[in-house]
């Protein structure tokens, strides 16, 4: 069936590439989709790049923040003008493979899931770097040591979206976490959760991202894991495992860095893609 999918993008200061990621929309072979697109106060560009394509094509929309309200907070401000019965994210800095649209309504209309994922290829400036994948079918224990979606890659059914009140808007979603707290939601109402198994994006990564996660950072981590472990009655022995943001201050960021980069460019070659 030609289901409706209604995109939602929070955008902040990204004139340099959102033009590339709003084209991987318009390439897709997939046309019964929608963008709704929120600026979050850029102080550059971005919202006059973007205000030139809601006058050449009707199916995208542009809203604006006053004021700068966090992801969590502008893409629930896309969610009363979707009208698509699925909802599909995408940042502005990141692009869609051509098919990728296609791939996950496919998908979802084929398997009993009310949200789906994919994998995707880690890309910078200098060109794509590794591969990430999500596990294939993630049940709640995963909120334990990771998180089962690599969010802009997810696609969810409106209604279940809806059913658990959006995003939620608080201290620790704002602390880039709110991805993570929704899937929280969403295990606490049974949703079930799939990922496809190929990349269906290019995620924009710096390779040395882990070197810029701060001790607060961790910290607000450990807090949300454990929270998740209590709302979702994880096992008390197994709640040990949620330390793992706190171990790993203990690690060098040299040494993390060098992992993450070894993993996904490990994946790169196991798939035998090209890579630059």
């Amino acid at each position: 069936m030609n289901k409706k999918v209604s995109i939602i993008m929070g955008i902040y200061n990204c004139e340099k590439a959102i033009i590339e990621s709003i084209a991987s929309i318009n390439k897709q072979t997939y046309s019964n989709w929608e963008l709704i697109i929120c600026d979050d106060g850029s102080t550059d560009n971005t919202f006059a790049i973007v205000y030139q394509y809601i006058k050449e094509d009707t199916r995208i929309k542009l809203l604006k923040n006053e004021v700068n309200l966090g992801l969590a907070g502008t893409l629930n401000k896309c969610l009363p003008f979707c009208t698509g019965e699925y909802i599909m994210r995408h940042d502005g800095d990141d692009i869609m493979v051509e098919n990728r649209i296609e791939k996950q309504v496919h998908y979802m209309n084929e398997h009993d899931c009310d949200a789906c994922g994919s994998g995707a290829f880690l890309f910078d400036d200098t060109g794509v770097w590794g591969i990430r994948h999500s596990e294939c079918r993630p049940n709640k224990e995963i909120m334990l040591l990771d998180s089962p979606f690599i969010h802009p890659t997810v696609v969810m059914k409106h209604a279940k979206l809806l059913e658990v009140g959006g995003y939620s808007d608080n201290k620790i979603t704002k602390a880039r976490l709110e991805d993570y707290d929704l899937w929280v939601k969403f295990y606490e109402n049974n949703y079930i959760l799939h990922n496809i198994q190929e990349p269906l994006i290019y995620y924009r990564e710096d390779k040395n991202s882990q070197k810029r996660k701060s001790r607060r950072f961790r910290f607000t981590e450990t807090i949300a894991r454990f929270d998740a472990c209590r709302r979702l009655n994880i096992p008390y022995l197994k709640r040990i495992l949620a330390l793992k943001p706190l171990v790993a201050m203990l690690v060098p960021k040299q040494v993390l860095s060098m992992y993450q980069k070894w993993k996904s460019l490990h994946q790169l070659r196991k798939e035998k893609l090209p890579f630059n």
